[in-house]
């Protein structure tokens, strides 16, 4: 059983960094009355998906009553997601969108390679430590035989925001693209792993001797240059 959920949870990454994308749009106008509130809705549809999750696992999350939670009816849902899958895939997203925010903190940009390797990997295990990647991760292992997470729109527009993100953290090493993908790729296996070993117990043994593995593990793989 762990076997498998491990191999669902590991697709996460990977690609989000094989992915190439176009430039980034120019800034959008603020948004009117109407669309703002679509917005509004479209984010209560999605919080409500979320906290459903959250409190009783995917099964839990059907679509009436994430309409309920929401307080419409999920004809009225409909309107601003076509289907219970275009919400999930929203979640996933917005779960993708926040470990860049994430990745954007000062700090790891700062310091020795070592140093940066470290803040890395913390800050990357405190993200996974989420509610939003929780739940995101549980999507994926309910939805792993349904959908074709290559082609997922999201992935696609996010896979070269990432890669920059990273060439920026790391500026000073000069691996190729696909190096660099193999480093994090393994590390993102690991964090995952633990991750995942945290749904079956209340507590992760050892957790601190396992992250200072894959910090030095990342350091040798990048220091390799």
């Amino acid at each position: 059983m762990q076997g498998r959920v491990y191999s669902a949870a590991t697709s996460y990454l990977p690609h989000f960094m094989q992915a190439r994308t176009r430039e980034p749009a120019s800034p959008e106008a603020p948004l009117g009355r109407q669309a703002l509130k679509a917005k509004r809705t479209r984010e209560g549809l999605i919080n409500a998906t979320i906290a459903l999750i959250q409190e009783g696992g995917f099964s839990a999350a059907s679509s009436s009553r994430i309409a309920q939670r929401a307080g419409m009816t999920w004809g009225a849902a409909q309107h601003h997601f076509g289907s219970k899958e275009d919400i999930l895939e929203a979640i996933l997203a917005l779960s993708y969108e926040r470990f860049i925010e994430t990745m954007a903190a000062p700090q790891l940009r700062r310091g020795s390679l070592d140093e940066r390797v470290g803040a890395f990997v913390e800050q990357m295990w405190m993200h996974y430590q989420s509610e939003l990647f929780q739940v995101a991760l549980e999507i994926l292992l309910a939805t792993r035989e349904d959908s074709d997470h290559a082609e997922r729109a999201w992935e696609v527009r996010q896979g070269r925001q990432h890669l920059k993100v990273v060439r920026e953290i790391f500026h000073d090493v000069r691996l190729s693209d696909a190096r660099i993908q193999e480093a994090l790729t393994f590390t993102h296996c690991c964090l995952t792993g633990l991750s995942v070993e945290g749904l079956f117990e209340a507590k992760v043994k050892h957790l601190g001797n396992h992250l200072e593995r894959v910090k030095r593990a990342l350091l040798g793989m990048l220091a390799e240059s």
